[in-house]
């Protein structure tokens, strides 16, 4: 999260400097995340950090778990600030989807079909 905010702009809590560390105060991400004040290297970045480098070869209960919990609230977060550091900016109904859903449904099991339940719907 280096990179956040790119210029000085003021928050719209009606702080100066939406500064990294204001932004995750006044946004409250570690409570929402549900992680420790003092994660390192921040809380967000933690938790990005947590991300499969990959997809798991097996469907895995708990990662599906952790991150039906996690992503939303990451991309919501995410959102926030984006509007926070581009306030002149006009988002989609598109862009303000927080629900995660294309890396939640990358991680949910793969339901198999079996053919004879293909043909007989073809019928």
């Amino acid at each position: 999260m280096g990179w956040l905010p790119g210029r000085p702009i003021a928050c719209r809590c009606g702080h100066p400097h939406a500064s990294r560390a204001h932004l995750l105060s006044c946004l409250r991400v570690a409570i929402r995340l549900n992680v420790a004040l003092n994660t390192r290297p921040n809380p967000l970045d933690y938790v990005l950090n947590q991300l499969p480098r990959k997809l798991p070869a097996r469907h895995s209960p708990s990662l599906l778990s952790r991150w039906s919990a996690w992503w939303p609230v990451v991309c919501a977060i995410l959102f926030e600030i984006e509007q926070i550091c581009q306030p002149n900016e006009e988002f989609s109904p598109a862009a303000s989807d927080a629900s995660g859903s294309l890396l939640l449904d990358k991680l949910k099991p793969v339901t198999t079909v079996h053919l004879s339940t293909l043909l007989s719907t073809a019928e």
